[in-house]
C-alpha cells in the first residue's frame, strides 16, 4: 500500500497489509526531528512542515546541517571503532532515517556476520528501514518503540531473534539524548542499558552543547522546534558526562564531536564543535533488576 501526500516528494509505505496504513499514523503537517535531521542531510524522506521548520533554523543559524552532518559522521567512526573493538552487534537507539549510509551498512561492509537493531518512534522511519535492510541484508531487525523502555527494547522479540545479548553489544545513540529533556531519566535509561548489557559493550553517544554554538542561539533553536512540538534541549560538556552513569569513557573522554577520532588531519570545521561526543566502555558485571 502505498501513501502520496499531493505536492510531497516522500512516499511512504505500509509494513504489511494487515496493520492500519501509515497514511492513518502520520500527520504530515506534524514535523518530526527525524525528517527534519533527513532534509538537512539531503534525503528525500520528509514532508513540507519538515522542510519548513529546518530551513527556519537555518535561517537562525546557518550550516547548522554540518552539524548535523558532523553527528552522522561520529556515529560513521564510532561504528568502525567498535568494530576494531570486536563488537559485531549493534542496538541503533533513536535511529532516525539514517542519513547517507546506515550502521547495518557500515558495519557488514567490513563484517558480513555483523548484525543491527534499530529502534525508534517515528513511523515513517520505522517503515523506511523496515523496507530497505530486512530485503537487502539479513541480520537485521527493526523495532518501533521508545528507547526508555529498556525492557520493552531487549526483550522483545525482535531484538532476541537478531542480537545475542550474552555477547557484547555497540549501543549507539547519535543525537537522541537532547530529544530527552529529564536528566536524571537519561541516567537511569542509560544505567539499564549498562546493566542488562554484557561486560565489553559499548555506547557511542553525542549530545548538543551551547557553549560554542552560544547560548542565545541555542535558545533560538529550541524555541523553534518546540513551536513545532519537538523537544530538543542542549547540555554542556559535563552534563553530557554526568550522564553516563556506570559507562567509562574510552581514553579520549568526552569532546568536541570533529575531534573526536577524525579522519585525517584536515582541522574540523566550526559546527562540528557544537556538540560532543563519547565511545564509552562497561564499567563492570550486569547486576540484574533489583
Amino acid at each position: 500500500m502505498v501513501a502520496r501526500r499531493a505536492g510531497e516528494k516522500i512516499t511512504v509505505m505500509t509494513m504489511d497489509d494487515g496493520a492500519s496504513g501509515l497514511e492513518q499514523q502520520v500527520d504530515p503537517d506534524r514535523p518530526s526531528l527525524s525528517r527534519i535531521y533527513d532534509h538537512l542531510l539531503g534525503g528525500g524522506h520528509n514532508f513540507a512542515a519538515d522542510r519548513a521548520v529546518a530551513d527556519a533554523i537555518m535561517a537562525v543559524v546557518p550550516h547548522y546541517e554540518v552539524f548535523v552532518r558532523a553527528n552522522r559522521a561520529f556515529v560513521h567512526r564510532a561504528v568502525l571503532h567498535m568494530l576494531t573493538a570486536g563488537i559485531e552487534q549493534f542496538l541503533d537507539l533513536g535511529a532516525g532515517l539514517g542519513g547517507v549510509r546506515h550502521v547495518h551498512e557500515l558495519a557488514q561492509a567490513e563484517r558480513p556476520q555483523a548484525r543491527v537493531v534499530y529502534v525508534d518512534r517515528d513511523p515513517v522511519a520505522i517503515a523506511r528501514l523496515s523496507l530497505i535492510a530486512p530485503q537487502a541484508y539479513p541480520g537485521i531487525g527493526v523495532l518501533e518503540a521508545d528507547l526508555r523502555h529498556v525492557d520493552e527494547v531487549l526483550d522483545h522479540v525482535v531484538t532476541a531473534q537478531v542480537l545475542d545479548l550474552t555477547r557484547p553489544v555497540g549501543v549507539v545513540a547519535g543525537s537522541v539524548l537532547p530529544c530527552l529533556p529529564d536528566d536524571e531519566e537519561v541516567a537511569a535509561t542509560l544505567a539499564w542499558y549498562h546493566e542488562r548489557l554484557a561486560p565489553g559493550s559499548l555506547l557511542a553517544a553525542s549530545h548538543a552543547d551551547a557553549t560554542l554554538l552560544g547560548h542565545e542561539l541555542a535558545a533560538a533553536v529550541e524555541a523553534r522546534l518546540a513551536r513545532a512540538g519537538i523537544t530538543l534541549v542542549h547540555r554542556n560538556r559535563q552534563q553530557f558526562a554526568a550522564l553516563l552513569g556506570p559507562w567509562q569513557p574510552h581514553p579520549d573522554g568526552v569532546v568536541p564531536t570533529g575531534l573526536w577520532r577524525p579522519d585525517g588531519l584536515a582541522p574540523p570545521l566550526p559546527e562540528s564543535l557544537w556538540g560532543n561526543a563519547v565511545l564509552a566502555g562497561h564499567g563492570h558485571e550486569p547486576a540484574g533488576p533489583a
